[in-house]
C-alpha cells in the first residue's frame, strides 16, 4: 500500500467547504472528504511550524523528540516515520518546507532529512512567488521559476511517477508552505476572491493581520512592503487572499490524485490530508498560531483509504502524533513502540473505535488537554505547577467565548481535567534533551 501524505502551513482547520466554511471554495477536498473520513477534531500537538513537524516525524510530543521551537533539528538516530518505512521496505520522499535544522534557502544535509531516501526541500523561506529554491539529498540547489505551491505539485508528481516504476510501495509526504503569510496567491485565484464579501466568525476582533517575515526580510518601515500595502490593517482582504491560497492548494490537490488516477494507483494508495497549526485570524483578538484555541490548535484532517467506507464525518479526537501509527498501521508495517501516539486505522476501516480522549497539546509555556467535550489550558510555572487560564465545554461553546476557569459550575471538570494534564506534563516536561540546535 502506498502513502500520499500531505500538510499545508498555517491552515484553519475551519477553512474547507466541507468544514461549513462559506468563503472558500474547496471542491478537490470536498470530494475527498466525501470518499473517506473528515475529521472535524484533530490537534496539533505543537502549533508551531517546526515544533508540529518534530511531533509528525517521530510521533512523539515535541518536548519528548526535543523539537521545541523552530530549527530544531530532529533527534539524532530517531526512528522517524521516513525510517519506519524504509525498514518496512518503502520506497520514502519527502517534497516542501522542511524546517528541521535551520531557517531559509540554504543546503539541508544528508543528517538533518530524518532518513527520506528522496528529498526536495527547503528549510523556511516565506515567499511564494521568487526566490524558489529546493534542495536534495546531494546537497544540490536548484532554482525555479514560478509559485512555490505549483513547484513543489509538480515534484511530487515527477516524483510519484518515478517511484511507481519500481514494484516495491513507496510513502510520499509533501509540506506546502501555503497558506502560511505573507499570503501570495497565483493572480488567477486572487482575481477569484477580489471584492468577495467575508463571513467572519463570531468570535473575530478588528485586528492587523499582517506580521512581517525574516526569510525573507519584510521591508521596514511597514509602509515600504509590498505585502503590508496589499492587506495591513485590511483583515478581511488578509482572507481574501488566504482562502484564495486554499484554493490554490485545493487545486493542486486535484493534481495529485488526477496523477494516482492516470498510473493506476488510486486503489492502493492512502491520503492524508492534513496542517501543521492553525491560524487565529483575529479569533479572540489574536493573530497567527501558538495558542490553545481551535482556531490555532485546531488541524484539518481527511483521510481516504482504499477498500475502507467513505463518506463518513468523525467526531473522534486524535492529533499529530497519531498520524505516524495509523500510517504503519494501514500499510500493515506494525506497531512503533517510541512513539506517543496512537493509531486511528480502526476508525479508518469502518471498525468501532474508543477515541474520545485525553489528547495533548503544548506550546513551551502552556499546555492543553481534550477529553469529551471538555478543554483545559493551563500555563507552565517555573515549579513545574500549572496554572489554569482556559476551560469550555466545545458542544455548548464552540467558539470558545465563555471561560469556565475557576467556576463553581465546572469546578468538577476542571479538577478531573487538570488532574489528567498535570500527570501527563510530569513525563514530558521539561524536555528530555538540551534545547540547543544545529545549523545546517
Amino acid at each position: 500500500m502506498n502513502v500520499l501524505l500531505i500538510f499545508t502551513d498555517q491552515q484553519q482547520r475551519f477553512s474547507l467547504g466541507c468544514m461549513g466554511n462559506p468563503n472558500v471554495q474547496t471542491p478537490t477536498l470536498d470530494a475527498l472528504a466525501r470518499r473517506g473520513v473528515l475529521f472535524r477534531r484533530c490537534y496539533s500537538n505543537d502549533p508551531v511550524c517546526g515544533p508540529f513537524r518534530g511531533t509528525l516525524m517521530t510521533g512523539q510530543y515535541s518536548s519528548r523528540c526535543g523539537v521545541i521551537d523552530n530549527a530544531y533539528p530532529l533527534p539524532d538516530n530517531a526512528v522517524t516515520l521516513a525510517r519506519a518505512f524504509n525498514a518496512g521496505g518503502h520506497q520514502t520522499c519527502f517534497i516542501g518546507k522542511w524546517h528541521l535544522g535551520g531557517n531559509g534557502n540554504r543546503p539541508i544535509a544528508k543528517s538533518l532529512q530524518g532518513g527520506f531516501q528522496r528529498f526536495r526541500g527547503y528549510q523556511c523561506y516565506n515567499g511564494f512567488r521568487d526566490h524558489i529554491v529546493f534542495t536534495d539529498g546531494r546537497e544540490y540547489v536548484k532554482h525555479y521559476r514560478g509559485h512555490r505551491t505549483d513547484i513543489a505539485t509538480d515534484l511530487a508528481i515527477e516524483h510519484i511517477g518515478e517511484m511507481s516504476r519500481d514494484a516495491r510501495p513507496w510513502l510520499l509526504t509533501l509540506a506546502y508552505q501555503a497558506p502560511h503569510y505573507p499570503v501570495q496567491p497565483a493572480e488567477k485565484y486572487a482575481e477569484m476572491y477580489a471584492g468577495r464579501k467575508i463571513v467572519r466568525r463570531p468570535n473575530t476582533r478588528q485586528v492587523d493581520p499582517f506580521t512581517r517575515t525574516w526569510n525573507p526580510p519584510s521591508a521596514w518601515p511597514p509602509d515600504d512592503d509590498p505585502d503590508y500595502r496589499r492587506y495591513g490593517n485590511d483583515l478581511d482582504e488578509y482572507l481574501r487572499l488566504y482562502y484564495a491560497m486554499c484554493t490554490q492548494v485545493d487545486a493542486n490537490v486535484a493534481r495529485l490524485l488526477e496523477t494516482l488516477d492516470e498510473l493506476g494507483l488510486t486503489d492502493n494508495t492512502v491520503v492524508i490530508y492534513t496542517s501543521d497549526h492553525g491560524d487565529m485570524q483575529g479569533s479572540h483578538g489574536l493573530t497567527n498560531k501558538g495558542y490553545p484555541h481551535e482556531e490555532s490548535a485546531g488541524i484539518p484532517l481527511i483521510a481516504r483509504v482504499p477498500g475502507s467506507p467513505g463518506g463518513r464525518v468523525s467526531d473522534a479526537l486524535v492529533s499529530g502524533i497519531d498520524i505516524m501509527p495509523t500510517l504503519l498501521d494501514l500499510t500493515g508495517l506494525g506497531a512503533c513502540d517510541t512513539v506517543d501516539g496512537a493509531s486511528f486505522a480502526p476508525l479508518l476501516r469502518g471498525e468501532a473505535q474508543d477515541l474520545t480522549g485525553p489528547i495533548f497539546s503544548e506550546r513551551n509555556k502552556w499546555c492543553m488537554v481534550c477529553q469529551g467535550d471538555w478543554k483545559l489550558a493551563a500555563d507552565r510555572n517555573d515549579d513545574h505547577t500549572l496554572t489554569p487560564t482556559l476551560l469550555t465545554n466545545l458542544r455548548d461553546d464552540p467558539y470558545e467565548l465563555d471561560n469556565r476557569v475557576n467556576t463553581p459550575d465546572a469546578a468538577a471538570e476542571q479538577t478531573r481535567l487538570l488532574t489528567t494534564l498535570q500527570d501527563w506534563n510530569r513525563t514530558v516536561w521539561p524536555p528530555a534533551r538540551p534545547t540547543v540546535w544545529r545549523d545546517c
